[in-house]
C-alpha cells in the first residue's frame, strides 16, 4: 500500500516548481528594480538641472532689478541735471540791457488780434488779390462771380425782436 503525505504535492504544484517560479519572478522584479532606479536618477538629474536654472533665473532677476533701480536713479540725476543747465543758461538780463550785434535786429512781437477784433478796426484789405481794394473798400474782385440762384428773402423786425425774446 502507498501512503501519500498530504505536504508532498505531485504534478504541477510540486514544491520545486513553485520555488523555479518564484525565482523568474524575482529575477523580472530585478529587472523592474533596476529600470525604476535608473528612472528615479534621470529624474533627479532632471530636477537638480531645473533647481540650477531657476536659481539662475532668480540670480538674473535680481541683476536686473538692481539695473532698473539704478536706471531710475540715473534718469532722476540726470532730470535735475538738465534743469540746473537750464537754470545756468537762462536768459535773465531784461531787454533793454542786453547786448545786440550790430547786425542782429531784434524782432518786433507779432500783434495778435481775434477775428472781432479784426473786423472792428474796418474791413480786412488783402492787396495780393485786388489793388484796387485798397482804395475802394466796396470793390469786388474780379474772380468773384454774382450769385445768380439766390432768392432775397423778406426780412420782418418784429419777428426778429419777439424771436431773440
Amino acid at each position: 500500500m502507498t501512503l501519500t503525505l498530504p505536504w508532498q504535492g505531485t504534478g504541477s504544484h510540486r514544491a520545486v516548481d513553485e520555488v523555479a517560479r518564484l525565482r523568474h519572478e524575482l529575477a523580472g522584479a530585478g529587472h523592474l528594480i533596476e529600470s525604476l532606479r535608473g528612472q528615479v536618477d534621470d529624474a533627479n538629474a532632471a530636477r537638480d538641472r531645473a533647481n540650477e536654472k531657476a536659481s539662475q533665473y532668480d540670480e538674473a532677476v535680481a541683476r536686473a532689478d538692481a539695473v532698473v533701480e539704478a536706471m531710475a536713479e540715473m534718469q532722476s540725476e540726470l532730470r535735475e541735471l538738465r534743469a540746473h543747465l537750464a537754470n545756468c543758461e537762462a536768459v535773465t538780463v531784461p531787454p533793454m540791457e542786453r547786448d545786440i550785434d550790430p547786425g542782429d535786429h531784434p524782432t518786433v512781437p507779432v500783434d495778435v488780434k481775434s477775428l472781432r477784433e479784426r473786423f472792428a478796426s474796418g474791413p480786412v484789405v488783402s492787396l495780393h488779390h485786388s489793388p484796387q481794394a485798397a482804395v475802394d473798400p466796396a470793390h469786388v474782385p474780379g474772380w468773384v462771380k454774382p450769385d445768380t440762384d439766390s432768392v432775397e428773402l423778406p426780412v420782418h423786425a418784429d419777428r426778429l425782436v419777439q424771436g431773440a425774446a
